[in-house]
């Protein structure tokens, strides 16, 4: 097949056999690059929505309304304690 009648490897019919692989293999290669360039575009999009010019990460509109819903629950619960010390002052007053 790729040897001669002396058994010398054919080096052209290895090359012409290698070739479609060759060509193919580059052309894995330079879409899986184009991808990863496309990647890095959307991320450097996205980069504004994350980070401020400052260098500050900014807050997802998810975790501000989580630590808006914390935030009122602790105020609320300091609110309750602060009511139950003058409850509990008022009576020890009293005595």
């Amino acid at each position: 097949m790729t040897m001669d009648d002396k058994g010398h490897f054919d080096l052209s019919k290895i090359m012409s056999m290698m070739f479609p692989v060759l060509v193919a293999a580059i052309g894995w290669l330079v879409s899986g690059i184009n991808g990863l360039h496309m990647d890095v575009q959307d991320i450097k999009g996205k980069m504004p929505l994350l980070i401020t010019p400052q260098g500050i990460p900014t807050d997802s509109p998810l975790s501000a309304e989580a630590r808006y819903k914390l935030r009122d629950e602790i105020y609320r619960d300091i609110n309750d304690m602060k009511v139950r010390i003058r409850l509990l002052e008022a009576k020890l007053g009293d005595k």
